[in-house]
């Protein structure tokens, strides 16, 4: 027996870009949605925003709003959850409409492999995903499981070996490592943020002052920012 052909890669730019986007639609949808409405977006956010918008049944493959798109854009709070939420079992079966997935107790793993499994999506792409789907789910009323929404918890062995305690210097010795630090510059201050494993693998990512950086890696590494910082730090 054959395996289940895989869906494409399911929307994974920022749930907030897109909301905020068919927001502006609220008194009325015009004919189409091409990229001459997303003047202010880069080119990669309005790729993904169209593919988005394709994938959850919002628009046709010419761009022509369907009827749930005019629902959940111009409806009452109620008509749009209602609207998002079934696009959401249209378009993510294998998430909402199965006995197998439970998206009120599931863990982020589970949801993870459910994806990996019945999409095409891999690796940072992936973790997107994941970003949309619970945003969505979430605007849509329904209950998310915490097990999702909890942080990744550090790998194993990634703790700094506890350095050993310094020997107390002489006075004449602290006086003088005292007047060589003087003229060097003070280390950074701490900041909560430096506890994020994505965050801090993401800025190391960032290519030296000066140097020629791509518009396009540019706009992908802004993009993945906006998605690390809805992962970290949850809307109400």
């Amino acid at each position: 027996m054959e395996p289940a052909e895989k869906k494409n890669v399911p929307p994974y730019v920022a749930y907030a870009t897109l909301s905020n986007f068919i927001d502006r639609f609220k008194q009325g949808l015009p004919s189409r949605i091409d990229r001459g409405l997303m003047g202010s977006m880069s080119g990669a956010a309005q790729s993904q925003v169209i593919t988005a918008m394709k994938y959850l049944g919002m628009i046709s493959e010419n761009g022509l709003p369907t009827p749930l798109l005019k629902q959940y854009a111009t409806g009452e709070e109620g008509e749009r959850k209602n609207a998002l939420g079934k696009m959401l079992v249209a378009a993510y079966p294998f998430l909402f409409d199965t006995d197998e997935f439970d998206i009120k107790t599931a863990t982020g793993q589970q949801l993870r492999e459910t994806l990996e499994a019945k999409t095409s999506a891999t690796g940072e792409t992936l973790d997107r995903c994941m970003s949309f789907v619970k945003d969505a789910a979430r605007d849509a009323g329904w209950t998310v499981s915490p097990f999702i929404m909890q942080k990744k918890s550090r790998p194993a062995g990634g703790r700094k070996k506890a350095s050993k305690p310094r020997q107390e210097q002489k006075p004449a010795e602290k006086a003088k490592h005292s007047s060589s630090n003087s003229t060097s510059q003070a280390d950074p201050p701490s900041s909560p943020a430096h506890g994020s494993l994505l965050l801090s693998g993401l800025f190391q990512r960032l290519p030296k002052p000066g140097t020629i950086w791509a518009r396009e890696e540019r706009e992908r590494w802004v993009q993945t920012l906006q998605n690390v910082l809805l992962l970290e730090y949850p809307e109400n």
